[in-house]
């Protein structure tokens, strides 16, 4: 069975003052590094607003595009929508998933090793309700992306508003979490996201600036 992927790209950067997906980032912008990030997983949902004109993006890695003709409704649309086309891949390729990461374009510093480790420790307990989640740097930041057991698919589907996966990881997922600690000694690690300019312009400024770090779990 494959562990597919939502990949949450319409937001509408209220905070930033500009679309976030189009910023750049080591000469790439933050939704091309995401997209080969995530690339390693197949399928992978992307959800875009239409009006972007990023399709050509996401067909280049063999992603789905996934408009989302009303961005303005929060995160919760874009995870039904991104979920939904999992599902009907489902239907299409008569292959069930066994799991399905949350992911965003936000994270600059995201490390593919993370992608990795978190569908790693999700195979390694190998139950459908369980659910992964990352904590970053000294402080054990929780953060994205996050694994979802298949389990958990309809639940995903509910989602209202800004809470996104929160709703699950603090309700009736929370008994199922399994929580990976990496990135120890990091202060500028994989889990930081970019909401504000000044977000952007420190990781612009110190994001190349990793300590050693030989502590994934």
């Amino acid at each position: 069975m494959a562990i597919g992927c939502v990949l949450l790209g319409a937001g509408q950067s209220k905070r930033m003052g500009c679309a976030k997906q189009l910023l750049t980032y080591q000469g790439h912008t933050l939704l091309e590094s995401a997209l080969s990030k995530y690339s390693r997983i197949q399928p992978l949902a992307v959800v875009i607003d239409p009006c972007m004109g990023v399709e050509d993006m996401v067909h280049k890695v063999q992603g789905i595009p996934v408009p989302n003709e009303h961005p303005q409704w929060g995160q919760g649309t874009s995870i039904r929508l991104g979920v939904e086309a999992l599902l009907q891949w489902e239907h299409t390729q008569k292959e069930r998933l066994e799991a399905i990461v949350c992911g965003v374009i936000d994270q600059p510093l995201l490390n593919v090793q993370v992608i990795d480790d978190l569908c790693n420790t999700f195979r390694d307990i190998g139950d459908e309700k369980a659910i992964v989640q990352p904590q970053y740097g000294p402080n054990q930041e929780r953060g994205n992306p996050v694994v979802f057991g298949r389990y958990w698919a309809d639940a995903l589907r509910l989602i209202t508003g800004d809470m996104g996966g929160r709703v699950i990881l603090r309700g009736e997922g929370a008994p199922h979490v399994t929580y990976v600690w990496l990135e120890r000694q990091c202060t500028m690690h994989s889990g930081i996201d970019v909401d504000t300019k000044e977000d952007y312009d420190r990781i612009v400024s110190e994001g190349g600036r990793y300590e050693t770090n030989d502590s994934h779990p």
